[in-house]
């Protein structure tokens, strides 16, 4: 008996055009037909959202080609933390796995392929706790790697209940630190390169922030495929945007997704070194370029005078 592949679960909002081209990048991957989707469709935060929020409902009801299409309309706004927390703790109590995706998420036709033959090979491997599909380093071989990291841009990651079950959902910056070593704390933040804990200020604490202290907290593994098979298409229109990146025209996120199905499974279960030192070398370079700075500063006083309301409406 063959068995039964992973169900997706996807997180949308109010942004119609972005929902429709994940889901239609969904519907061409080559294990669509015979896998099974859950969308968490949130609930309008004001009467501005309504009608968005009725435009990707009303998308939803026509979706076909999945081997079911269930969509959970959320009766008020949960916000992207709960709807996410809350969608992945009943799918994967539920199934005992899942793959997720959010409204931004654009994927490879190989990425349900690939995500089921990872949770099907690092299913015993209880320190792998999370796969990643969008890879923004280089990595030469056409093999996973694994390492702390965690990110999560548009979704395409996926875990097991077990190692769900270590998640914690922090309310305060306090409660988070307390669940970390000084050395876990400089582990995380890649030796003082990546201050990821700065957003554990958040009045909100971002969800994917918790996640990775989970897994760092559980000395756990986050294993990535070798190229990117989810890509962002809502880099400039989405609850982070920003106008630094519309202006400057490109995200250093930006990546082109593996059109191959020729991926083969790490099976040593140990961080790869090469990887992280990859992975500092980005956010050394992140934000350091000389016209990043000049644009960071003008975009900053164009906040000050909220200038940067009006630039977001007219690139919507």
């Amino acid at each position: 008996m063959e068995k039964e592949l992973s169900p997706v679960a996807v997180f949308v909002y109010n942004r119609p055009g972005n929902t429709r081209e994940v889901i239609e990048a969904l519907q061409k991957n080559y294990l669509a037909p015979e896998t099974d989707v859950i969308v968490f469709s949130d609930g309008p935060k004001n009467s501005r959202a309504e009608k968005a929020v009725a435009a990707v409902r009303a998308y939803l009801k026509t979706v076909t080609g999945f081997k079911s299409f269930t969509v959970v309309e959320r009766p008020e706004n949960f916000y992207i933390e709960r709807n996410i927390i809350d969608g992945v703790t009943n799918t994967v109590n539920k199934f005992g796995r899942v793959i997720v995706l959010e409204d931004d998420g654009v994927t490879s036709p190989y990425f349900l392929t690939f995500m089921n033959q990872a949770l099907d090979f690092y299913d015993s491997h209880k320190r792998v706790m999370h796969i990643g599909t969008f890879t923004f380093i280089d990595w030469p071989e056409r093999k996973t790697f694994l390492w702390r990291y965690a990110e999560n841009t548009g979704g395409g990651w996926a875990t097991w209940k077990d190692r769900w079950d270590k998640f914690t959902w922090f309310q305060s910056e306090a409660e988070a630190l307390t669940a970390l070593t000084p050395e876990k704390i400089n582990y995380i933040e890649l030796d003082g390169i990546f201050k990821c804990l700065g957003n554990l200020k958040h009045p909100i604490i971002p969800w994917d922030i918790c996640w990775n202290i989970a897994i760092v907290r559980n000395d756990g593994l986050t294993v990535n495929s070798p190229g990117a098979l989810t890509k962002n298409n809502g880099l400039y229109n989405g609850t982070h945007f920003t106008a630094l990146n519309r202006i400057l025209g490109k995200s250093q996120f930006t990546v082109e997704l593996d059109q191959s199905e020729d991926i083969a499974m790490e099976s040593v279960i140990a961080e790869n070194s090469e990887a992280v030192k990859k992975l500092k070398q980005f956010y050394t370079t992140l934000g350091n370029r000389w016209r990043d700075k000049i644009w960071h500063y003008f975009v900053r006083m164009l906040v000050l005078v909220g200038i940067t309301k009006v630039l977001k409406k007219l690139f919507r």
